[in-house]
C-alpha cells in the first residue's frame, strides 16, 4: 500500500511539474524576441554611426518586416543581409533571421543560426553570450535541456548583463527535470535580487510561492 500512494505522489508531483512547465517554460520564445528587440536600436545607430553605412540599417528595416510578412523568403533575406552588412547590421540580421526560422516552425535552423553566432569570434561577446542565451531557450524543454543548462552557467555570473534571465532559464530547465528543489533556490534568489527587472522578480516570486512545499 506503501509503495501504491509513493507512486501515486510521484505522478501528481510529475503533473505538477507538468502544468508549471505548460505555463512558464515557454516564455522563451517571447523573452528571446524582445532581447533581439531591445538591442537592435542601439547596435543599428552605433553600426550606423560609426561607418555611415545607412544603407544597411535600411535594408535591415525592410527584411525585418518582410520576415513577418513573407515567413518563406524572410529568414534567406536576413540571411544575405548578414553576409553583406557591416559587424553590427550582420549580427542583428543573423539574430532576426533566427527568430524569424522559429516563427515559421524551423527551430532546429534557428538554434543552428544561435550556435554559428556564439562561436563566431568577430561578433561582440555580449552578443555572444546572448546568442547563448537564445539557443539554451529553444533547447530548454529537449533532450539537450542539461547541455543547454551548462551553456547557461557563465552568463548566470553577478558580471554578465543577461544573469537574470540565464538564471531564470536554469531554473525553468531544473523544473522541468523535476529538480524542484533547485529551482525553488534559484527563483527565489531572483525574487530578492533588487537588480533583477520587475517582471522577472515577479514571475520568480509567483515560482517561490507555487513550489513552496
Amino acid at each position: 500500500m506503501t509503495d501504491f500512494i509513493q507512486e501515486v505522489d510521484e505522478d501528481l508531483r510529475r503533473d505538477q511539474y507538468k502544468r508549471l512547465w505548460e505555463k512558464y517554460g515557454k516564455f522563451a520564445v517571447a523573452v528571446g524576441v524582445m532581447l533581439v528587440l531591445a538591442v537592435a536600436g542601439t547596435v543599428a545607430y552605433r553600426d550606423w554611426a560609426k561607418s555611415r553605412r545607412a544603407e544597411d540599417t535600411r535594408k535591415l528595416a525592410e527584411a525585418v518586416e518582410l520576415s513577418t510578412t513573407d515567413p518563406k523568403i524572410g529568414p534567406d533575406a536576413l540571411a544575405s543581409l548578414a553576409k553583406s552588412a557591416g559587424a553590427g547590421v550582420s549580427t542583428l540580421a543573423r539574430l532576426h533571421q533566427a527568430a524569424a526560422l522559429v516563427r515559421s516552425g524551423q527551430s532546429g535552423k534557428a538554434i543552428e543560426v544561435y550556435d554559428q553566432l556564439a562561436a563566431d569570434g568577430s561578433v561582440d561577446p555580449t552578443f555572444r553570450d546572448l546568442a547563448v542565451l537564445l539557443a539554451a531557450q529553444h533547447r530548454a524543454d529537449g533532450p539537450e535541456a542539461a547541455a543547454a543548462a551548462l551553456k547557461l552557467a557563465p552568463l548566470t555570473q553577478d558580471t554578465n548583463p543577461w544573469r537574470h534571465p540565464a538564471l531564470e532559464l536554469t531554473a525553468v530547465i531544473a523544473l522541468g527535470q523535476g529538480d524542484k528543489v533547485r529551482a525553488r533556490d534559484i527563483f527565489r534568489r531572483l525574487a530578492d535580487d533588487p537588480t533583477a527587472s520587475p517582471s522577472i522578480r515577479g514571475r520568480a516570486a509567483e515560482m517561490v510561492a507555487a513550489l513552496a512545499d
